[in-house]
């Protein structure tokens, strides 16, 4: 239902570009964030928006798609976590090269992880409606990458969402909501920014094991024959 109702609200702001005021019951949560007196958390512009309920993230939180096009949710995410996702005392980049995503891929696929921009700071990759509860985000250009993490920060703590194998003909816009960080009175707070970071997923083969040849194993076998025969005249 909570995916359904974040669709069809992105489509109104995608198709008439008119901020719209979505209302969710927050994922139960006893943490506390901070002790801002920030009232934000509404469709429109929560200026420092601190304070509130660390929330839990879903897939659903954040598609990916277009206007005319279906929108896919995000394949997988993590969060929330207290803290800043970027900067001096950012984590998310630690979490992703240890492994914070480690069971989407395969045991062959090896991935390495680099920030590619912020939404808060000026960048030709992608934007996203800082100041705002939820709102569209899209990409100037596809990435060279089809697999790449999202992260939203809103308040003092940030949630990440992984797309993995994104096919980037299905569009470059898609839609955020910041349930899944951080709620107060029930709806998620303004997004501080979002980062995004890309993978670079390499793919290891397995050592061959190699399989002796029949001429081989013939002559194994003569060999351990002789070998024997040769024990058996000892003996005797």
């Amino acid at each position: 239902m909570k995916n359904t109702l974040f669709k069809i609200i992105g489509s109104t702001i995608l198709a008439t570009g008119v901020a719209v005021s979505l209302v969710a019951a927050p994922a139960q949560a006893d943490v506390k964030l901070g002790n801002g007196s920030g009232g934000g958390g509404g469709a429109g512009s929560g200026g420092n928006d601190t304070g509130g309920t660390l929330s839990k993230c879903s897939t659903s939180d954040i598609s990916l798609g277009g206007i005319l096009g279906d929108l896919v949710d995000a394949t997988a995410c993590k969060g929330a976590f207290e803290g800043n996702d970027t900067g001096a005392q950012g984590t998310l980049l630690g979490k992703l090269d240890a492994g914070l995503f480690a069971s989407e891929f395969t045991k062959n696929e090896q991935v390495s992880w680099s920030l590619l921009a912020k939404s808060d700071e000026t960048n030709n990759v992608f934007n996203a409606k800082n100041d705002f509860n939820t709102g569209d985000w899209s990409f100037k250009k596809p990435l060279s990458t089809d697999t790449f993490v999202l992260s939203l920060k809103s308040s003092t703590a940030y949630s990440a969402y992984l797309f993995k194998d994104y096919d980037w003909t299905k569009g470059l816009t898609g839609i955020f909501n910041t349930i899944g960080v951080s709620t107060n009175k029930g709806k998620g707070q303004a997004l501080s920014h979002a980062s995004l970071f890309a993978a670079n997923v390499t793919t290891v083969n397995s050592p061959s094991v190699e399989v002796p040849e029949p001429a081989t194993l013939v002559g194994l076998g003569l060999a351990f024959g002789g070998m024997l025969a040769s024990r058996r005249r000892q003996s005797n």
